[in-house]
């Protein structure tokens, strides 16, 4: 989050469990970080359920950095 507030694109990957607290980390330290939400849970899956949740995080990963160097 930090580098979020001096201006560098730092997306956060989190759990939809662990999305409130990154929330009330944000609104205490007065930043609006890009944050990418994946379904918990991620342990226990099997590789199809993991591949599946790391592809999602890696297409929004794509789509904001695409949309920090203004190619979206």
């Amino acid at each position: 989050m930090e580098l979020e507030k001096r201006g560098v694109v730092a997306p956060l990957v989190v759990t939809s469990t662990f999305l409130p607290l990154v929330q009330a980390q944000a609104k205490a330290r007065r930043v609006d970080p890009r944050v990418i939400v994946v379904p918990h849970p991620i342990g226990g899956l099997n590789e199809a359920e993991l591949a599946e949740k790391i592809a999602f995080a890696a297409a929004a990963l794509l789509a904001l950095a695409d949309e920090a160097r203004g190619t979206s």
